[in-house]
């Protein structure tokens, strides 16, 4: 996951496009307390593959 910052002088572009990409880092929060068993690529599939159902669904409340 990458530290992404846009600068007030950028576009509106390039903030949709920098907004996009940390979306896809975090994942779908849909698809909390789905088993997992594969390599995880976001934080939604990392909690999934780690985490107990009680520690999803505190996720899930605190990702609003």
């Amino acid at each position: 996951m990458a530290d992404r910052s846009v600068a007030t002088t950028d576009t509106l572009e390039t903030l949709r496009t920098t907004y996009n990409s940390t979306s896809t880092d975090v994942g779908d929060i849909g698809d909390l307390n789905n088993s997992f068993t594969g390599t995880p690529t976001d934080i939604v599939e990392a909690v999934n593959s780690k985490a107990t159902q009680g520690f999803s669904v505190a996720m899930a409340v605190a990702l609003g």
